[in-house]
């Protein structure tokens, strides 16, 4: 029975290999590398069946499900999800859609299961499907678990800030969603992703967004004066900035929710008159004045609310009858005597914007509102805006903070490399620290030095940071060395006589402050963050923003450690260390392409070994385990450093010799190879002794392919085994 198949997973061998498999299986197939491209494919094509990886870019696995389960007419789909991380406890396939998943390991493995979940889909025996195909088949789950909490941790991150958070694709199609946006739009994620961000807007907002969506070079971007209204009547400043990964743009869309202030901002307008009347019930300061002369140089005050009492610290019975510039001198370069000026002359009501008033006595952050009463005078309505100004700043701070963890935070959970977080975590630190110059490590715990990820030049000449191997490293010393041996923050805006110094400071051109933060992951030390050169002194805030950069650093850094493990895991036997199965064909492919080059000859030495099995069933496992290891140790300093040995499995081990001359050197090293696993092994007081095996084959000469010659190899070393002589063979066709 022919399906219609549709395969959505961002790694294209598996994409290509699995595509390839289905039409040899005589399926119709289409694929799709994301989310936002699967739902593109979906618009023109209606599958019977699909398989979705779970972490993909532009929209994952699971929204993907929940969209297309929100679609009627897939309301019957069939959705089997194929991932890595299926074996996770957490991981509810059914929760998000799916009807049957499968774990991702080998691509045999994978071909199977999903062979199976298609002839129980054509049969309609669905219901004695295995709830996660393929667990037996998956390894290194907690390192999987530790990469999905660091990725949750970044996602809790964006989901907690208060401002509604999108990211788009440069068409402006929404490829996430975080819950502030969820809110503030009312709607659903389903409903969201995949939709163009021009459609939640008023249809006279449209054309304004579409035009700034088409100019990214526009950008960054705030909209804010004129805020546009949402489809649900929300009014919202925007703010637009462009995201690079790997040369993929994105935009990143700040919003925020202004409703209340604007609908507060349209009613004083509209009641201006209203307020007039109830000037002496008004909280804010009222000022009414009177041209001084014809020319109206200066002003006469005529009354003067409480309120403004309050706010400038002052008297009515001071200031009635005196002028303007005699109460406030700095009322011009504060720019309210041209403000009162024009509304005199003209009669037209003017904002004076919020601006800073300064005199000997005074000094505040001030805004007002001034128009002509009919009898000539004006009025001046005003407020003392000083401790909304800091809040203002402090809010602007906020959200330059909560925009750089947002930006820092998908690099980490896109993997990028730690070099180019460093850089852009750097850069951030910078910025909002207003500092001049600044330096990332990474801690190397095998030399005791620091590797610089990123720094600025000044402070790389006072840590005396040198390239070694295409390495940046130095030294720590000084308050950085005392960072380090404490693993605690320092802020110091005397570095020079900082009593932790201990007479080891930066050297005579040290910075005027500065800021040294360790970079701890479950209290392991993992590197250091240092920024110096704030034009005024570093405060705690500071510092509190430095700790929380370097929280983000330190999840990097550990984020890198696992990635490496598990790539060494994958292509290492973990008893003795030497390349495996799956990475020996690679190797020998390598080897091969060189001999074409050189014009040189390759050996393979199929080695495995005799009596091991007496030696387990004697000994135990452990005996066993210690025996390989052993062997393993011989044989790599038997052999050049160019050649490669490898465990295939069990008690088989396969070299590679490079630049063969001729067969007497073969055989003088395989001869090395039978005497020296020949010697005994101690093991808890107990000498075991084990024999080896050896069949040879020669590329090119017996065969150029690899798994012939492989398969050459180990049949010469049945021959020699056989023939019951521990000795060795070579190939004969």
């Amino acid at each position: 029975m022919s399906l219609k198949v549709l395969v959505v997973d961002n790694h294209p061998m598996i994409l290509k290999l699995l595509a390839n498999f289905l039409e040899k299986e005589g399926h119709e197939v289409m694929t799709a590398s994301d989310g936002l491209a699967a739902l593109s494919v979906l618009e023109v094509y209606t599958p019977d069946i699909v398989f979705v990886d779970l972490v993909m870019p532009n929209i994952g696995g699971d929204k993907l499900c929940r969209i297309i389960r929100s679609i009627p007419r897939f309301a019957d789909l069939f959705i089997v999800i194929l991932s890595a991380i299926a074996a996770e406890d957490d991981v509810d396939y059914q929760k998000i859609g799916a009807n049957a998943c499968i774990a991702k390991s080998s691509i045999k493995a994978i071909q199977k299961h999903v062979l199976d979940v298609i002839h129980h889909l054509a049969n309609h025996s669905l219901s004695s499907l295995e709830p996660v195909a393929n667990l037996e088949d998956v390894q290194y789950r907690t390192i999987t678990r530790e990469l999905l909490s660091s990725k949750n941790h970044f996602e809790a991150i964006i989901n907690n800030m208060s401002e509604a958070v999108f990211e788009l694709t440069p068409e402006g199609t929404i490829i996430f969603v975080n819950l502030a946006a969820l809110h503030l739009c009312s709607l659903t994620e389903e409903k969201l992703l995949a939709t163009n961000l021009v459609a939640l807007f008023a249809e006279d907002d449209r054309q304004n967004i579409s035009s700034l969506l088409a100019h990214p070079e526009r950008l960054p971007q705030l909209l804010e004066d004129n805020p546009p209204t949402l489809f649900n009547g929300k009014h919202v400043s925007l703010h637009f900035l462009e995201l690079r990964q790997d040369d993929q743009p994105t935009i990143i869309l700040i919003a925020k929710d202004i409703s209340e202030r604007h609908e507060a901002e349209q009613v004083l307008l509209a009641n201006e008159t209203r307020f007039r009347e109830l000037f002496n019930n008004m909280s804010s300061g009222v000022a009414v004045y009177e041209a001084k002369d014809l020319d109206a140089s200066d002003f006469i005050f005529v009354d003067f609310n409480q309120a403004a009492e309050r706010i400038e610290k002052i008297r009515k019975d001071q200031v009635i009858g005196r002028s303007l510039l005699e109460v406030f001198p700095g009322a011009r370069e504060f720019g309210l005597l041209a403000v009162l000026q024009r509304v005199w002359q003209t009669g037209r009501p003017e904002h004076h914007p919020l601006s800073l008033y300064t005199d000997n006595r005074l000094r505040g952050w001030r805004e007002n509102y001034l128009y002509k009463l009919p009898s000539g005078e004006v009025v001046a309505i005003f407020e003392d805006v000083t401790a909304r100004k800091q809040a203002e700043n402090n809010l602007a701070i906020e959200s330059a903070m909560n925009g750089a963890v947002a930006r820092i935070s998908r690099m980490i959970i896109s993997s990028d490399s730690l070099k180019d977080i460093s850089s852009a975590l750097l850069e951030e630190l910078l910025v909002l620290t207003g500092s001049k110059h600044g330096i990332i490590d990474l801690v190397d715990t095998k030399t005791n030095k620091l590797l610089a990820m990123a720094f600025s030049q000044k402070i790389g000449e006072l840590c005396a940071v040198q390239e070694e191997n295409g390495t940046f490293v130095h030294s720590p010393h000084g308050l950085i060395n005392w960072v380090l041996e404490n693993k605690t923050s320092l802020l110091s805006n005397s570095p020079l006589t900082d009593y932790r110094v201990q007479g080891n400071s930066l050297g005579p051109e040290s910075p005027a402050c500065l800021l040294v933060v360790p970079a701890l992951f479950n209290n392991e030390l993992l590197g250091i963050i240092a920024v110096a050169d704030n034009p005024r002194n570093y405060e705690k805030r500071n510092l509190d923003t430095v700790e929380q950069f370097a929280s983000l650093f330190a999840l990097a850094a550990q984020k890198q450690q696992a990635q490496d493990h598990i790539a060494h895991l994958a292509h290492h036997d973990p008893l003795t260390g030497l390349i495996n199965r799956h990475l020996f064909p690679d190797r020998l492919a390598q080897a091969m392409i060189l001999s074409q080059r050189h014009r040189k000859k390759i050996a393979l030495l199929y080695v495995d070994l005799d009596k091991f099995k007496q030696i387990n069933d004697a000994h135990g496992h452990l005996a066993g385990d210690a025996v390989l290891k052993e062997i393993a140790a011989r044989l790599q300093g038997l052999l050049r450093d160019s050649d490669t040995v490898a465990r295939m499995g069990g008690d088989e081990f396969v070299v590679i010799l490079h630049d063969i001359g001729s067969k007497t050197a073969i055989k003088n090293v395989a001869k090395k190879i039978i005497d020296t696993i020949a010697e005994p092994i101690l093991f808890h007081e107990t000498h075991l002794m084990v024999m080896a095996s050896v069949g040879i084959s020669i590329y090119p000469d017996d065969d150029k392919q690899i798994d012939s010659l492989l398969q050459k190899a180990d049949r010469a070393m049945y021959q020699a085994k056989k023939a019951n002589t521990s000795g060795y063979i070579f190939y004969e066709g």
